[in-house]
């Protein structure tokens, strides 16, 4: 993370047109996002200003004296995502289409609500009710509100001791209810744990937010996942750098089984580093994975939650791992010399 203690610069064209006044509220909107927790390193200049502009919508911040006053959960105040965008239009010198709504829940609040720094205004309500709300979590604007005191960052610390940042929000992976998410939320915390071999968690969907959480962006990148939308991605991706493997599971509830068109598609994203892959399809109950078990791709693996010590292998043999990796022929090997060593003792 980069020095919060700085004010962070921003270098793109709808910024740089601004006023001096505009430009250093946003730029202190980041700084106080950055301290609190937020990572910022890996967005662009554009996706900075733009979380930068919603934190202060959403707060009611309108110039740098505004800190002091900022609207929080404790207050009537939200706004909706297209709310948002009239208050960007109309406060920070921004033309943004109204229908680009959609890009503010899924981009530019994402972290801050990960972070649950921002809040909705209703609780439990879907993800696309327009009237759906966001505001500041009153938890978060006790610290925001003495933000340029000389001791403020000694207090930030201290706060932060206190709070979860949203790093550790993330890694606690608090998926919303559904049976889909459970089925993710067991492969997290008894497949992994038994058969992951240190796996770090890379990417995990989420039925309540179309984009998944991602924990490892740059890892996932550089596996292949360019392209980093949960429509491409399966429903867990993980990685052990012991093994050298790639955890590729698709949880099963009613749908979407690694069958051999999806592992061929899931190849192809991996190209060369498809050797590596392990493609698991996990299943909450036996009476799910015999629903489906003739649509099964071979050379995958079966996890069903019930049974978690165990795994079905798609393949006659004994032992999980890659396919096309060094690793597969020695235990192919194994495997022949095993059964020849039977025909022999017969």
């Amino acid at each position: 993370m980069m020095d919060y203690k700085k004010l962070p610069t921003i270098d793109y064209r709808t910024f740089n047109r601004k006023s001096d006044k505009v430009q250093k509220l946003i730029r202190q909107s980041l700084q106080i996002i950055n301290a609190l927790g937020i990572p910022i390193d890996d967005l662009t200049e554009r996706q900075k200003e733009k979380m930068a502009m919603a934190f202060l919508a959403v707060g009611d911040v309108k110039t740098s004296a505004g800190w002091k006053k900022i609207k929080d959960s404790n207050n009537e105040y939200s706004l909706t995502t297209r709310e948002i965008i009239a208050y960007e239009n109309k406060y920070f010198e921004e033309n943004i289409s109204s229908g680009s709504y959609d890009d503010i829940k899924r981009k530019d609040l994402s972290k801050l609500l990960l972070a649950m720094i921002v809040v909705n205004s209703k609780p439990g309500s879907n993800t696309s009710n327009p009237t759906r709300g966001y505001k500041i979590n009153s938890e978060y604007s006790r610290i925001i509100k003495n933000y340029g005191q000389s001791d403020w960052f000694m207090q930030v610390e201290a706060f932060n001791k206190m709070h979860p940042t949203y790093a550790e929000r993330v890694k606690e992976i608090h998926l919303k209810d559904g049976e889909h998410n459970a089925i993710q939320k067991q492969v997290i915390e008894e497949l992994l744990p038994r058969f992951g071999y240190g796996a770090v968690l890379l990417y995990c969907g989420d039925s309540d937010n179309k984009y998944g959480l991602i924990f490892e962006k740059e890892k996932l990148t550089e596996l292949g996942f360019s392209d980093l939308t949960q429509s491409i991605l399966p429903d867990v991706v993980a990685y052990s750098s012991e093994k050298d493997w790639i955890y590729l599971v698709e949880a099963y509830h009613t749908s979407n089984p690694i069958t051999p068109q999806r592992k061929l598609e899931l190849q192809q994203i991996l190209g060369e580093k498809a050797d590596k892959a392990v493609f698991i399809t996990a299943f909450e109950n036996n009476s799910a994975y015999r629903n489906c078990s003739e649509e099964l791709a071979w050379e995958t693996e079966v996890w069903i939650a019930t049974e978690p010590d165990h795994m079905i292998h798609r393949d006659g043999f004994r032992f999980m791992g890659p396919y096309g990796d060094n690793a597969f022929n020695d235990r192919l090997h194994a495997y022949i010399a095993v059964l020849r060593n039977r025909e022999n003792l017969e």
